[in-house]
């Protein structure tokens, strides 16, 4: 399985960058059938509600289940591990069922407190929203825990391509129904989305012929422990996050009237990457990092972070000369539109090249993140998770003042990659020397790839975005597939392989 997992990561990458590419179509009609209204904000406010709680209790454990689950099956066995997991399933079913009913006994006070300056017909539609939105709550993290176990199984296309099809069939929703229920149509596709998404899940992990279905209801606290144990060092950091991006919102609003506007379009294109590359670590580095690290096998263990950092710098390879050297084309495409004034659209550019600097720090924090994790480190990493955040949140209270809006990439940047490189002293001598071997070569190729896409934007090649970025595209693939022997990568072998299976 090591031996594929250039092969999965890559072709997770694509069906998870086509889910985003979907998503922000979804975000283009959204805009077109509501705009910047009463209703969208309404509906912004109950679906980050909802997931802020899911992810405040339920993340820890949707990121730590696939390595504990490993461990477990590994240690005592697949009929403890499936055991233990039935008795998971059925408290997060009644602490999740248990959380819903106190949201509706205090409908009215968390209405008060999360609408600002409020209407009668905007808490009416927040409460109606909220009524119709609860259930996605169990559903979600029923989801994100089957999606666990088929992941744990070796299972990972199946729940990317249904989640790809739901996403066109969302869209097709909105389009056909939001003319006729307005806001409420995004409710219907993402219902559609969700329901069909779980509904596979269930089947496959049914037809795995693992689960004794009757156990579910065999609820044991000490089944679940070791889940807790083993995440409960994790629920300080989502907590301490969560914080420090309700901070950031708050000092960036201090500088002015469209500065967090401008923050939040400028981090979208690496929070997009972010979501995919983490995403995929955690799918796939994980379960075969610890199922290594369990048998004590250095070599593969070493191999399997190899491979991963490789597909990943392959990735920044693509996307970081896009984001620093095409930056702007790509934000003149996406927000010169509406009350985007030009000079607004400057300061977002500028701040697009920044944060995709400052990626690289984040992709090394992430990689030795779950190299620790897979290790059974996890407190170690969660340790640096929360030093890590306050760092950022120190920086950005001490240098607001100096920086101005600047220090936001700047310190998300710093801070990352500090926390990285001490991360990654967890981890042997032998293969810390020959993996920051490899980084030093990777960030190399990506700053090269990066300055010559910057110099070829000087030539004016286009004065229409589109035209100008598609340009850049056609310019950096070649001189990507050039230097892609830097990356480790035999496009030679790949396109051989591939050519003799169409044949």
């Amino acid at each position: 399985m090591a031996a594929n997992i250039k092969k999965i990561t890559s072709i997770l990458f694509i069906l998870r960058i086509f889910r985003m590419s979907m998503s922000m179509v979804t975000l283009i009609f959204s805009a077109k059938y509501f705009g910047v209204s009463m209703e969208r904000d309404v509906w912004i406010l109950v679906t980050t509600f909802l997931i802020t709680i899911c992810s405040a209790i339920w993340g820890p454990i949707n990121e730590t289940f696939r390595a504990k689950f490993i461990f477990i099956k590994e240690q005592e066995g697949e009929v403890n591990a499936i055991q233990k997991t039935l008795s998971l399933l059925s408290f997060i079913v009644s602490v999740t069922l248990l959380i819903s009913l106190f949201i509706l006994l205090f409908l009215h006070p968390i209405t008060s407190f999360i609408v600002q300056n409020p209407t009668e017909e905007s808490s009416h539609l927040f409460v109606s929203l909220l009524l119709l939105m609860l259930p996605t709550f169990l559903i979600n993290e029923l989801t994100n825990i089957g999606i666990s176990v088929l992941n744990a199984y070796e299972i990972y296309y199946v729940p990317e391509m249904v989640g790809a099809l739901s996403s066109l069939l969302n869209i097709l929703i909105i389009v056909l129904l939001a003319p006729l229920i307005g806001i409420y149509s995004l409710a219907i596709s993402q219902y559609v989305a969700i329901i069909i998404l779980l509904s596979v899940i269930l089947w496959k992990i049914y037809n795995l012929h693992i689960f004794h279905w009757r156990s579910l209801f065999k609820f044991r606290f000490s089944h679940i422990s070791g889940y807790l144990l083993f995440a409960l060092p994790f629920f300080f950091p989502y907590f301490v996050g969560q914080c420090n991006s309700m901070a950031e919102k708050w000092l960036s609003g201090m500088l002015g009237e469209g500065n967090i506007s401008s923050l939040d379009y400028a981090r979208q294109f690496t929070v997009v990457l972010q979501n995919v590359l983490s995403s995929i670590l955690t799918t796939v580095m994980v379960p075969i990092l610890a199922k290594a690290y369990v048998q004590k096998n250095i070599k593969d263990f070493e191999r399997i972070i190899k491979d991963n950092l490789t597909v990943c710098f392959a990735i920044l390879g693509l996307a970081i000369p896009i984001l620093f050297g095409a930056a702007s084309p790509l934000c003149e495409f996406f927000f010169l539109r509406g009350k985007v004034s030009s000079e607004a659209l400057g300061l977002i550019t500028i701040l697009t090249r920044m944060y995709a600097v400052a990626f690289i720090g984040v992709l090394l924090y992430l990689v030795f993140g779950c190299t620790l994790l897979a290790s059974d480190k996890g407190k170690r990493y969660a340790l640096w998770g929360v030093f890590t955040q306050i760092m950022v949140l120190g920086a950005n209270i001490m240098l607001l003042p100096i920086c101005n809006i600047y220090i936001f990439p700047i310190s998300l940047g710093v801070a990352h990659l500090f926390a990285a490189i001490v991360m990654s002293l967890g981890i042997p001598s032998d293969i810390r020397k020959h993996l920051f071997k490899s980084i030093t070569k990777y960030c190399m190729v990506v700053v090269f790839l990066s300055v010559c896409t910057f110099y070829f934007n000087k030539l004016n090649i286009g004065a229409i975005s589109l035209v100008s970025l598609i340009c850049n595209i056609l310019f950096l693939i070649p001189l990507f597939l050039f230097m892609s022997k830097w990356f480790d990568l035999d496009i030679k072998t790949y396109y051989y392989k591939l050519s003799k299976k169409i044949k």
